[in-house]
């Protein structure tokens, strides 16, 4: 067998081989964040539902409207939103270990441009938030 040393040409294939297979690889990478994101999506949405459920009742929780996940989800935390009126949300904060569920409603002022939270642990105080309103 006879060893050939390899041409200039042989050399920039190699190259482009190398920059193809890891542009191929970062971009498998990239599509596995993406499931990974979407996978805690779903997960964040479910223990909301189930806190909400657990927290208020199943006839309270099935009210509430539609759990969508939260756009910045903490470190280490789920968190899911529900709109429960114009620039007023429900949120559901819970770590990743599923050890407690909080709960805290948010509005927003418009006119003044602030906003408020006030946590919530039961359907009275919920109810009681959104009669009441937030100060």
């Amino acid at each position: 067998m006879t060893l050939v040393q390899p041409e200039t040409t042989a050399r920039k294939t190699d190259t482009d081989t190398l920059l193809t297979l890891g542009l191929a690889a970062i971009a498998q990478r990239h599509e596995e964040i993406r499931r990974l994101d979407r996978l805690d999506d779903e997960q964040a949405v479910r223990y909301a539902q189930a806190e909400a459920r657990a927290t208020f009742g199943e006839d309270a929780a099935a009210a509430l409207g539609e759990w969508l996940p939260s756009s910045g989800m903490p470190d280490g935390m789920y968190e899911a939103v529900v709109e429960l009126a114009p620039r007023t949300s429900l949120i559901c904060t819970m770590p990743r270990d599923g050890a407690g569920a909080i709960f805290k409603v948010l509005a927003y002022c418009g006119s003044c441009n602030s906003h408020s939270s006030i946590a919530v642990g039961s359907l009275a105080d919920l109810a009681g938030v959104l009669r009441g309103g937030l100060r």
